[in-house]
């Protein structure tokens, strides 16, 4: 369990450093959904708000409050 928990902390640094840094962003949002699905709470947060800002990718409320909500459920 903790050494899950490693690789989507791991999983997760890596993809907000490829949003940061601007380079596959798809891509980078794609892992986000797949560790968030996988549990990281961070993870659905951080997709929850760029939804919601429409940060790099199109502004959909729906799916900031799907993320939101499953961070909720994470925690």
């Amino acid at each position: 369990m903790i050494q899950q928990l490693s690789h989507l902390e791991h999983a997760y640094a890596d993809a907000v450093n490829t949003i940061q840094s601007q380079m596959n962003f798809s891509d980078a949002v794609q892992k986000l959904e797949e560790v968030a699905r996988a549990g990281h709470g961070k993870a659905a947060l951080f997709l929850a708000e760029l939804y919601y800002q429409g940060f790099r990718v199109e502004r959909d409320s729906l799916k900031a409050q799907y993320w939101q909500k499953l961070a909720t459920m994470q925690a």
